[in-house]
């Protein structure tokens, strides 16, 4: 089965959204914002890992998915250090 060729591009309102995910699902989604937000402030995959409370397995799939779907764009954090989120580098 191919996927349909429609773009659909639309809103589900916050209230829907709460509704169709579990609290499990919630969470990890807040979860994995918060991944984000430390990624975009510069800091390594093991010390986002450790404030996550995660394996960094699960910060690099976030990181890739961020890159693929450019989340970085769309986040505004400060910066606090110019240090990439390369593994091993960055603020601890």
């Amino acid at each position: 089965m191919t996927k349909p060729k429609e773009d659909k591009k639309f809103t589900v309102p916050e209230s829907i959204i709460k509704n169709l995910l579990t609290p499990s699902e919630i969470r990890m989604v807040k979860n994995r914002y918060f991944i984000i937000q430390l990624l975009s402030e510069g800091l390594s995959i093991r010390s986002v890992a450790k404030k996550a409370k995660v394996g960094t397995d699960t910060v690099v799939r976030v990181a890739r998915l961020m890159e693929k779907s450019n989340l970085k764009k769309n986040i505004v954090v400060k910066k606090t250090s110019k240090t990439s989120w390369v593994f091993g580098k960055g603020n601890e």
